[in-house]
């Protein structure tokens, strides 16, 4: 399908993190933290624009990957990529619910929509072939070697700490169900899709798909999901406790720069954080790539963030395209 031409459009991605809060958190928790972030988001929810919703989910695959542990001795084993598409039910739920609800109480009957999503990875790729990823809970020597002969895990030790499983990152190609999701966009729906960046997928011999136990870089599907959408407006909300400063970045604060000003940050600093690395690469390859703004933001700042008091604004300089007037 051609590309749909659609009114002013947004993606939101918020990390699993944010969701999941500390360790110590629950089920009950994390619904919290989905009714804070509707209520944030609630001036864009109410707003003209089409909305894509996506999520991270690194520590809830964790939770999946941990219970799967503990039960290994009385139940079968949770296939990575079954984790994926259970982490996307569970806090597509979540978030649907909560977003449902706070327009409900404001009023409004948008709908909105989850969806289980595919991506398409490129298995020819270095990343392909690279485990670097760590996911899951630590594992002691014994059972590691266990697992590794077993399941044909790939086992990394960190020394302090344990040894823990490690898997592929793979590029992503394509989003499966890109043409549902921009007809339900295109239909008024606020649509949750490609959680955690949507589960790995690749095409066989005989050109069908099969799940493969990797993770998908969710920054990066986000940037993709965001051009075939036509999405200008990209917003990224992250965790408190992520670091920009050795970039020159403080995002409690309003900083509002432009993207090759956010390239020569990344040239001239050193970032200690791979996230964070991401995130601002992602940020750049979105306004590079016909993207008109990347917000970056705390769930706990997001209010102050839609008045322009804090986070940090990278924009296009040729664009008039600015969120604040959109809502």
């Amino acid at each position: 399908m051609e590309m749909i031409d659609m009114k002013e459009a947004i993606v939101i991605l918020v990390n699993g993190e944010v969701l999941a809060g500390t360790k110590e958190s629950n089920i009950i928790d994390q619904k919290s933290s989905a009714t804070l972030l509707a209520e944030g988001l609630l001036p864009i929810l109410t707003s003209d624009l089409n909305i894509a919703v996506m999520h991270g989910n690194k520590p809830q695959v964790g939770y999946v990957l941990f219970r799967s542990e503990v039960a290994s001795t009385v139940l079968h084993r949770i296939p990575l990529d079954v984790c994926g598409a259970d982490t996307q039910g569970a806090t597509g739920y979540m978030l649907s619910q909560a977003i449902t609800n706070i327009l409900r109480g404001d009023n409004n009957d948008r709908k909105v929509m989850p969806v289980t999503t595919q991506t398409i990875i490129d298995s020819e790729s270095n990343n392909f072939l690279e485990r670097n990823k760590q996911i899951g809970p630590w594992l002691d020597r014994e059972r590691a070697e266990q697992r590794r002969q077993v399941y044909g895990w790939f086992i990394k030790e960190e020394p302090g700490y344990g040894y823990r499983r490690v898997v592929a990152s793979p590029t992503p190609i394509e989003i499966v169900e890109i043409d549902g999701i921009k007809q339900l966009i295109q239909s008024g729906m606020i649509v949750i899709a490609a959680g955690g960046g949507g589960v790995p997928v690749m095409v066989d011999e005989k050109g069908l798909l099969v799940g493969v136990e990797a993770v998908v870089d969710t920054d990066r599907v986000a940037c993709m999901l965001a051009h075939q959408i036509n999405a200008k407006i990209l917003l990224m909300i992250v965790e408190d406790d992520i670091q920009f400063v050795p970039a020159g970045i403080n995002i409690n604060d309003y900083l509002s720069i432009t993207g090759e000003e956010l390239s020569a940050r990344l040239a001239n600093n050193t970032i200690g954080s791979n996230m964070v690395i991401r995130k601002l690469k992602s940020a750049y390859d979105h306004i590079q790539h016909g993207g008109s703004q990347v917000i970056i933001t705390t769930l706990e700042n997001l209010k102050q963030t839609l008045n322009k008091e804090s986070g940090l604004w990278i924009g296009d300089e040729n664009t008039d395209v600015d969120l604040t007037a959109m809502i």
